[in-house]
């Protein structure tokens, strides 16, 4: 069985319960599962080896997670459905999604998460484009396919337009379910507490706002808000002490890798990285040239941090080093077009995706599932 804590340090220190050690950052929320007083050390980098196609697909493989018995789920951002690939390659349809629309640009069947509670529950968690929203939605999975009568919506009424979705879900340590929205190409969304847009949300897996969530007393929408001021998330991760890091694409001059301090505010439309007006305003751990990054999915791996990079054509490995990023190593540039999603894989390794096509037609693309090893 695939543990649900693939994405957190192997270092059995990691999961022991204690309370995070005063930092200038307080990423955990009131009452949410600790983690070590010590900060994450700087161990020896993964060895990154070669990648080796593991399927291929006439579709873009979006969000992407493992079930319990180790095989992986992905969603099809254009086609609207969902398929199921074993570790040797064999792909099964488990059907479509209701209730999908594209968007003309990068909307669609968006990001997926497989439910803590699969073996109870059969739930997956996906994110996706209606015709007049974003939602998160949950739907279950029964006898290898999707059961359509059980769709249930989450959350809806997250802005959407052609451009600047969002997507990336991600379940925490503390068992709430995280979402990165974009700002729908409205940057005010961004500031504004009151949209779910241009924000790193938090909800319980039933879809209603936790409590300690740090703006819940202020109604509405802003019970849900975790950090906001930005443009496009499409990446987030948890490290091995139960923070959650967060990459965003930025607009002309730079992409950001942030630390999610929670209630943060990180900047957009006023600040683009270390660019603009900045002052007030968490400032990101990386940025990077949009050219050379605008990044899509992360992982942590033990104190490695990967980066899927869409219009850099790489994947980046950085060093988690205490609350900062150290020294960054550049793997397949330019050797797999553009890559989307990159998730830590049952047994060790990576499973990364590619995503060469931008616009919506389903079917038409030729991109990859690739197996990436660690050592």
């Amino acid at each position: 069985m695939a543990p649900r804590t693939r994405r957190l340090s192997t270092s059995s220190g990691a999961l022991v319960t204690a309370l995070v050690a005063a930092s200038a950052l307080s990423t955990a929320p009131a009452g949410a599962e600790t983690r070590p007083s010590q900060e994450n050390p700087v161990s020896a980098a993964a060895v990154v080896g070669p990648a080796t196609q593991l399927a291929t697909d006439t579709d873009v493989p979006w969000g992407l997670d493992f079930l319990p018995d180790g095989s992986g789920v992905y969603t099809r951002r254009d086609a609207h459905d969902v398929l199921r690939l074993t570790a040797s390659g064999v792909k099964t349809s488990l059907g479509t999604v209701p209730g999908v629309s594209s968007s003309g640009g990068e909307g669609g069947l968006l990001g997926l998460e497989v439910s803590p509670s699969f073996t109870t529950d059969n739930y997956l968690y996906l994110y996706h484009t209606t015709a007049t929203d974003n939602r998160i939605v949950r739907i279950k999975v029964q006898n290898n396919a999707l059961v359509a009568s059980s769709l249930q919506v989450v959350l809806s009424g997250i802005p959407r337009n052609r451009y600047h979705n969002g997507g990336r879900l991600r379940f925490g340590p503390d068992g709430k379910l995280y979402a990165g929205t974009g700002d729908a190409q409205v940057g005010a969304n961004a500031q504004n507490l009151a949209s779910l847009g241009g924000k790193v949300l938090r909800l319980n897996p039933d879809g209603t706002p936790p409590t300690d969530n740090p703006f819940h007393g202020n109604g509405g929408n802003a019970r849900y808000v975790w950090t906001y001021g930005h443009r496009n998330v499409q990446g987030l991760a948890f490290d091995g002490q139960g923070r959650l890091w967060q990459a965003e694409l930025g607009n002309t001059v730079m992409d950001e890798l942030n630390l999610a301090e929670r209630g943060g505010n990180y900047g957009w439309p006023a600040c683009e990285g270390t660019s603009g007006s900045c002052s007030g305003y968490l400032a990101p751990k990386r940025t990077w040239s949009t050219a050379g990054a605008s990044p899509s999915g992360i992982a942590v791996v033990g104190t490695d941090l990967f980066v899927a990079a869409l219009r850099g054509t790489r994947l980046y490995q950085l060093q988690i080093s205490g609350t900062s990023v150290g020294s960054q190593t550049v793997h397949f540039q330019g050797t797999h077009g553009r890559l989307r999603t990159v998730e830590p894989a049952p047994g060790g390794g990576l499973w990364l995706t590619t995503s060469d096509d931008r616009d919506n037609i389903p079917n038409n693309s030729t991109s990859r599932v690739l197996r990436v090893p660690l050592s």
